[in-house]
């Protein structure tokens, strides 16, 4: 374990900073872009993903860490020496001495996870006692006065170490303890696999490793913050405009026993029967809503049920809960139940935001609005409605409504389905307005209006 002594000479300080701007505008040269645009792209590869790419982009920190990686550690393709060489090697202008001194600590930097293992507020200037996470190398910088930073928290970063100190090149990623240390394990886990892959048990040691793979660590947190970015969004709360969960998780069924269902749904757990309103219709109708189970969170509606003489319609808070719901449904009633369709697809809303510095994720709930609640009922029962007209239905003898109407000379049995049908629209129960134009329907199997 080494400990640096932090840098107080500020001529080292200004040929460091010099030196990597003598180095951009090496790396800037018309001949050189093709390899730039290729070391960018290993570093960034999981955010060039065209899937990964609508959601997630690199962050300003993990953009420069790439182009330090393209000054240090990459190594050209095309003949052209590395941007380190081109450097040393330069005789048609002077390169100050302030400047070379670095060139070797350049050369053999590397990205690390460095831990704040204290901050020294009495030393002037004020330094960071850092440690690697890779390694347990300590190491002192100046603080950070642009940069939040408290003890335990995580720097992903570049160090370069040279002899009169250790110098950041630039603003790091502060993340915190935790996700700092599960960027490690995913970090050691792609390290294992490539030593297993080629045989080089040499990157057993952290600075040979990252020296070589370092990019592995921006490929980690590319993991890390998708999967950060998926745990939040899966816990979306998503609530109508009157402050009740949004029921977005729809299935829809038909059947012919109306009362052995209604019967059995009666029986199940945390049912409470709801007052319909059947507008002076004589038509058997019934709902049911389900509320949670679990003691730790507020009693809401999680699930509702609504049963006509041919239909039964499930609408449920998330689509795990709906897709248990199913499962009972099956168990229970069997083949009297024929899936029709469903929809499990949240409500458009921006992705919720990750804290790197927290070590949970938590997302704000989603309003859903009546405008985009009749779009999404919408999208679906047209979907349900037109494939319906070309199904087998239990209310018609198995037969598709064509068939029905062209066997039986009749389509009044038909019609009274689709007015049945467009009386106890979803919508209509919902928002007060039919999320569906039945007269589509009607011409679609041939009905006159």
């Amino acid at each position: 374990m080494t400990d640096q002594k932090t840098s107080t000479v500020s001529s080292d300080q200004e040929g460091i900073r010099n030196l990597l701007a003598r180095l951009k505008a090496q790396s800037l040269h018309m001949d050189f872009q093709g390899q730039r645009e290729m070391a960018f792209s290993l570093v960034l590869k999981p955010y060039l993903d065209p899937i990964t790419a609508q959601y997630l982009a690199p962050l300003p920190e993990e953009i420069a860490l790439a182009e330090w990686y393209l000054y240090a550690d990459f190594f050209p393709t095309d003949g052209h020496p590395s941007l380190i060489e081109q450097v040393r090697d330069t005789i048609t202008e002077h390169i100050p001495e302030e400047e070379r001194t670095w060139l070797d600590p350049v050369r053999h930097s590397y990205m690390d996870l460095l831990q704040i293992m204290a901050i020294d507020q009495e030393t002037h200037p004020p330094c960071l006692h850092l440690q690697s996470m890779g390694d347990q190398q300590r190491f002192n910088v100046p603080y950070l006065e642009e940069t939040p930073v408290q003890k335990d928290r995580v720097l992903l970063t570049r160090l370069i170490r040279g002899s009169s100190g250790a110098y950041l090149p630039g603003p790091p990623l502060v993340l915190s303890l935790a996700i700092g240390q599960t960027l490690l394990a995913f970090t050691h886990d792609l390290r294992r696999g490539i030593e297993f892959s080629t045989g080089n048990f040499a990157l057993a040691e952290w600075p040979e490793f990252t020296n070589e793979y370092g990019y592995l660590l921006i490929w980690g947190m590319a993991k890390l913050r998708g999967g950060a970015i998926a745990t939040a969004d899966a816990q979306v709360k998503y609530w109508n405009e009157t402050g009740e969960p949004f029921l977005y998780a729809i299935a829809f069924y038909e059947h012919h026993e109306f009362q052995t269902l209604a019967r059995g749904l009666d029986e199940w757990d945390h049912m409470s029967l709801q007052p319909t309103s059947p507008d002076g219709e004589t038509l058997q109708r019934k709902a049911w809503v389900q509320h949670t189970q679990d003691e730790q969170s507020p009693l809401y509606a999680a699930a509702r049920f609504t049963l006509t003489s041919t239909q039964l319609t499930v609408e449920a808070d998330t689509a795990d809960r709906l897709d248990a719901i199913k499962h009972q449904l099956a168990a229970t009633f069997g083949f009297s139940l024929h899936f029709k369709g469903e929809t499990l697809d949240t409500p458009p809303h921006s992705l919720p935001y990750v804290d790197l510095l927290a070590d949970t994720y938590v997302a704000p709930p989603v309003t859903v609005t009546v405008k985009e609640e009749n779009t999404l009922l919408s999208t679906l029962l047209e979907k349900i409605y037109l494939d319906w007209a070309e199904q087998p239905s239990p209310s018609l003898k198995g037969k598709t409504p064509r068939q029905y109407c062209r066997e039986h000379h009749d389509t009044k049995k038909v019609a009274e389905l689709i007015d049945q049908m467009e009386r106890n629209d979803l919508g209509l129960q919902r928002t007060g307005q039919r999320a569906y134009d039945y007269s589509i329907l009607r011409a679609h199997i041939g009905l006159e209006e």
